[in-house]
């Protein structure tokens, strides 16, 4: 059992939060200059990996509120430009860098006398390619920057087609810039990697060994809640299970652009596709907020080509068994994708699955299975949790006084 912590499609859904105009962060305000050196204090220790795997990090460059109306991450203060979250001091672990200033200083112009504009709709190739080879890296004014791991979450409310970013030189942490967004009026460290060459892949991070993020899960079967860069493609074909009404546009570098909207409780396929980024503006009417148990859903690929002459024929199929409470959402030749929904204290008869299965939970769930030889355990999960499980054949009693629904997505191989 795990528990949803995001969906990697909607990385960019992140917003901070804002006052009305004027606005006490952001809202187009650029600083007159970047932060003051940070006074001396407490050494500060990185933040552990994730789950304790090397080279994994664990993104989040989060602060304490510090006024009503700012975002919880690194910002500029609106009305007295006060950097809020740059406080630490020179030997801050998260910014450390081998080779400070490895590709040479930036000379591109700073702050509000030279303001740069994000345009991942007007790249080539070349450096599509590039900025699709890891989760760090961006691009923009002609230059190739990577984005601090620490400060990963701080760019995914940018919009990549359009927004505004002013660099500033940071006085305390070796090798790095600050890059600010006017109309968030966050920032996040950034390494300068050089000029970009038209045609020409970019060159390699400046870090010897940049850390990535993990997916939730992964087998020979599946990768569940794949982490992916700005530009990403995908090269595996992947069922889209979404929790709440949403919507974003992916604009591919052949040109195209696709207007991508569900509902709650959508589930979807997706085949692999090309090079894009995804793009949610921040007023788009058709997204709702996330729901407050944080559910968001999932996103599972599926690495087996699969077998087409792979049916269920049994008599007892689930469809077969309870076809009110069981409903086939769609088939093809690597996954079956069967919605379950069973009532306040209803039970389901002797029914088996086939195939090894990803169960992903819309709500809570507290049932009792019973064996064919008369075993009997209690399985309990929490909405949004997912499992990974076999084939197997039993009886499920729902033991709680509320319906539950999930998701259960047959693996054919």
């Amino acid at each position: 059992m795990k528990s949803i912590i995001g969906l990697s499609v909607l990385l960019c859904l992140a917003a901070f939060a804002q006052d009305k105009t004027p606005a006490a962060v952001g809202g187009g305000h650029i600083p007159a200059r970047g932060p003051a050196p940070a006074k001396a204090g407490a050494p500060v220790q990185a933040l552990p990996p994730a789950n304790a795997q090397p080279n994994t990090i664990r993104a989040g460059n989060f602060i304490a509120v510090d006024q009503k109306g700012h975002p919880n991450v690194p910002h500029v203060d609106a009305g007295t430009d006060r950097w809020v979250g740059h406080d630490t001091g020179a030997g801050d672990p998260h910014y450390h860098l081998d080779h400070p200033w490895a590709h040479g200083r930036f000379t591109g112009g700073f702050g509000p006398q030279q303001v740069f504009t994000l345009a991942l709709d007007k790249v080539d190739h070349g450096l599509a390619e590039w900025l699709a080879g890891g989760l760090e890296r961006i691009t923009f004014g002609d230059f190739y920057w990577d984005v601090a791991p620490f400060d990963y979450n701080i760019p995914r409310g940018w919009k990549w087609n359009g927004d505004r970013v002013a660099i500033y030189q940071d006085p305390v942490h070796a090798g790095w810039y600050l890059a600010y967004s006017p109309r968030l009026g966050t920032y996040a460290h950034v390494e300068y990697l050089g000029k970009v060459v038209r045609g020409v892949k970019g060159p390699e991070t400046a870090r010897n060994s940049p850390p990535e993020m993990q997916p939730d899960f992964e087998n020979d079967q599946v990768v569940i809640n794949a982490p992916h860069p700005k530009m990403h493609d995908h090269k595996l074909n992947r069922v889209m299970i979404y929790a709440f009404r949403g919507g974003e546009l992916l604009h591919f570098v052949d040109g195209h652009t696709v207007d991508l909207r569900w509902q709650a409780g959508d589930v979807t396929w997706s085949p692999a596709s090309g090079l894009h980024y995804s793009e949610t503006p921040p007023d788009h009417v058709f997204n709702d907020p996330p729901p407050p148990n944080g559910v968001l859903g999932m996103d599972i690929g599926i690495k087996k080509a699969g077998n087409p002459g792979m049916a269920v024929r049994t008599a007892l199929d689930p469809l077969r068994v309870d076809p009110k409470g069981h409903k086939l959402e769609f088939e093809n030749s690597q996954v079956r994708v069967i919605r379950v929904k069973v009532g306040p204290r209803q039970s389901v008869p002797m029914h088996e699955y086939l195939f090894n299965r990803v169960v992903f939970y819309f709500t809570d769930l507290n049932v009792r299975e019973t064996s064919p030889e008369g075993k009997v355990k209690i399985t309990q999960h929490k909405a949004g949790d997912f499992s990974w499980d076999g084939p197997t054949r039993h009886k499920v009693e729902n033991l709680s006084d509320k319906p539950f629904e999930a998701l259960v997505v047959d693996v054919k191989n």
